[in-house]
């Protein structure tokens, strides 16, 4: 059985999954983030200009990209129609639109990876149930609010500086255990003139449940790489005009929807890069995650014990390095 089909398989196992009606939503592991200004942007990029001062208040970030498990809190509580259709590695052409969905499609192996083959509106349907469960603010980060937190007081290409040989400790990115990946699962298919290889392993084909990674100064997980993450923002060609108070480009009809980070998919992305998807376009290598507006009664909130959900990451994070290092260490070809 080629594994393509044994992979298809076992998500649609994953896909009769349910949970109890009892339990109370997921509440995602957040990271203050202190208010201060970012430099957005870079002059190298059109699509990135002009470089320009941003003010940023307080606010929390969502510690990991969201995952299966927690969206599938979601679809069971609302009965959610998600998408049934998804664009995900199908062989030669790499990509082609086929049946699958948020919890059964060809790339994702556990129910702690990040939740893909969704709309940014799926993403927001998921957010305004967390909000209304738990009274809390959750959204959408910004897209200024995504690079402040990204780069966590860093100036340099990436948030730990601009090795790229390092990019494998910090994220889930194109590299030679995906391009040796790649050529197995796919027809062959040679990476480099696709996408590129960063020169380093990190022992992972593609995505990735979360949290593997080192965090970045702010102690956030997966910023680089992964899946692409939605952000708040409609697309502008540039940043001419953009607000200066870290507030979203928001539009009555949004065409293009600003995601950040890269993937698996794609070298590592410098802190300053942006790409953007249809609002339409229901792809496996965009996630999300959640922000939330700090208020008193969030910052004065008490530290709470783990939670059953971060328990179970933790064994599952545990399960995945002991997998890792008994693969193989792949050479620079």
């Amino acid at each position: 059985m080629s594994t393509k089909r044994l992979t298809f398989l076992i998500l649609m196992g994953l896909a009769g999954h349910t949970l109890a009606t009892n339990e109370k939503p997921f509440e995602p592991d957040m990271v203050s983030i202190k208010a201060g200004q970012l430099t957005m942007g870079s002059d190298k990029w059109a699509s990135t200009s002009p470089e320009h001062t941003v003010s940023i208040k307080a606010f929390k970030m969502g510690k990991y990209e969201v995952t299966v498990k927690e969206f599938a809190q979601f679809v069971k509580a609302t009965n959610y129609a998600a998408p049934r259709q998804c664009v995900q590695m199908a062989g030669n052409p790499w990509f082609a639109d086929m049946a699958g969905s948020w919890n059964a499609n060809t790339l994702s192996h556990s129910r702690f990876e990040p939740v893909t083959c969704i709309r940014p509106k799926d993403a927001e349907a998921y957010i305004a149930w967390m909000a209304k469960e738990t009274g809390k603010k959750y959204r959408l980060p910004t897209e200024a609010e995504w690079e402040y937190a990204h780069r966590a007081g860093s100036t340099r290409k990436y948030p730990f500086g601009n090795n790229e040989e390092l990019a494998c400790r910090y994220g889930n990115i194109a590299d030679r255990s995906a391009e040796a990946a790649f050529k197995r699962d796919y027809d062959g298919l040679d990476s480099k003139s696709h996408v590129g290889v960063a020169p380093c392993d990190d022992k992972s084909d593609y995505a990735s449940i979360v949290g593997m990674y080192e965090p970045n100064a702010f102690g956030l997980y997966d910023t680089l790489g992964n899946v692409a993450e939605f952000v708040q923002d409609c697309k502008k060609p540039n940043y001419t005009g953009a607000p200066a108070d870290g507030s979203a480009v928001v539009e009555a009809k949004c065409a293009q929807r600003v995601n950040r980070g890269g993937s698996w998919h794609w070298e590592g992305w410098a802190s300053y890069r942006r790409s953007e998807m249809p609002e339409e376009f229901v792809g496996s290598l965009e996630g999300f995650r959640v922000a939330l507006d700090m208020d008193g009664s969030a910052e004065a909130a008490a530290k709470s014990a783990l939670s059953a959900f971060a328990i179970e990451l933790a064994a599952e994070q545990q399960k995945e390095r002991e997998k890792r290092s008994k693969r193989a260490h792949i050479p620079e070809s």
